[in-house]
């Protein structure tokens, strides 16, 4: 799909669907789904535009092409061509259609959609003429734009077959899709899935550390809420004792429990999206997947893309065997933070948490598996390997390793 045009030298019915797709979005697959219920094309083909003389996409057009491939190729009906952006210099959308017409059988019926916005400048175009000889409008609803019965007809004048749409009123745009993105906001409503991560690495912003914590506030209980700032409190200030990245530590701080409050249901589903495996342990206590979840929706709500990050987020409840001193900071500061209630070794940790964060660890680490024992749970094997790396450190006297 999308490198050659042989499928089109036998299409007798085919659908163009022109536009910068700059991200592609729900909106524009939905239309392509109405047009093949309607109008029976043998094949839908998106063009992601090329040079425009008038306002070309500030996008790359490979990155554009890719984003619409990876949307459509479920379905068989779907092709993306580059014939756009692989031409130099300005693309019109008489070539367009004229190239497409010698490629196409001599008696095929090209239909060309195109928004109600713009077939209201459509007698502005290039080779207008040539476009309407050579192909029939299909006209999309866009709010705020009315095509009248006086403009339709001069459009059929000029030689002109035009169809509506109709019943299909959606507002998505593309801008709105890349604004929100780079403002942080989720987009998983707005585009494709197999779009949502690439368009996240592609147009979000640098991440703000201030707006991701506002973010955040809004979607946790203030119980869970304060627990995160006060993680946040103690992760600066071990990160800044043992010399670790202070900015790294802050972020794994504040995203750490980001999914905490997910439904089991949710934890579930989620893990099935991501691709995130169940063993017998995670399966049966799902809770201690928010810490995995956490991971991924740091890099995929947050734009956290640093591998140190997703790492002490997704191992903050379980430990491993071979922790970073960035792992062990969030999963101490998880431990001791200020606002924690009261527990039997919690003052012991703090009085170990600043001269040798092995021995402070290993402290928590068994007060929680003779927790999970006392209530029947069985221990992960994470957390197994952990206890025994701590264990053999504090034999050796290492402090930090």
């Amino acid at each position: 799909m999308g490198t050659t045009h042989d499928y089109l030298e036998r299409c007798d019915r085919l659908a163009v669907m022109g536009g910068s797709f700059d991200p592609i979005h729900n909106g524009h697959i939905a239309v392509a789904h109405a047009v093949l219920q309607s109008f029976k094309p043998r094949r839908v083909l998106f063009l992601p535009c090329g040079q425009s003389p008038l306002k070309s996409p500030s996008t790359d057009g490979e990155h554009r092409f890719k984003m619409t491939l990876s949307a459509v190729c479920h379905v068989p009906e779907f092709d993306v061509s580059r014939m756009e952006i692989s031409r130099k210099g300005y693309s019109y959308t008489v070539d367009t259609i004229l190239e497409l017409r010698q490629i196409c059988p001599p008696l095929a019926k090209i239909y060309f959609i195109v928004g109600a916005d713009a077939v209201l400048d459509i007698l502005k175009w290039r080779g207008v003429d040539e476009i309407f000889k050579n192909c029939e409008l299909i006209v999309v609803y866009r709010p705020g734009y009315e095509v009248d019965d006086k403009f339709a007809e001069e459009l059929s004048n000029r030689g002109a077959i035009m169809h509506m749409l109709e019943g299909l009123k959606l507002e998505i745009s593309s801008t709105f899709v890349r604004e929100s993105l780079a403002e942080g906001k989720a987009v998983g409503g707005l585009v494709p899935p197999s779009v949502e991560e690439y368009a996240n690495r592609l147009y979000a912003k640098v991440p703000n550390f201030e707006h991701a914590k506002d973010v955040l506030q809004s979607r946790l209980s203030p119980k869970r809420f304060m627990h995160t700032l006060g993680t946040i409190i103690e992760a600066e200030k071990l990160a800044r004792h043992y010399g670790a990245d202070i900015e790294k530590a802050r972020w794994a701080a504040l995203l750490h429990d980001c999914a905490k409050e997910y439904s089991a249901e949710k934890k579930r589903a989620a893990c099935a999206l991501w691709g995130i495996s169940l063993d017998e342990i995670l399966s049966k206590d799902i809770d201690i997947t928010h810490s995995l979840l956490g991971a991924e929706s740091a890099r995929r709500d947050y734009h956290i893309n640093d591998d140190e990050i997703y790492q002490a987020i997704a191992y903050h409840t379980t430990g491993h065997k071979h922790m970073t001193l960035l792992d062990k900071i969030i999963l101490l500061a998880d431990f001791i933070e200020p606002y924690r209630e009261d527990y039997p070794p919690l003052e012991e940790m703090r009085i170990h948490a600043y001269s040798d964060i092995n021995k402070a660890l290993l402290i928590g680490m068994k007060d929680t598996i003779h927790e999970l024992e006392k209530r029947g749970k069985p221990i992960h094997k994470w957390s197994k390997a952990a206890l025994d790396t701590l264990k053999n450190h504090a034999k050796r006297g290492i402090n930090y390793e």
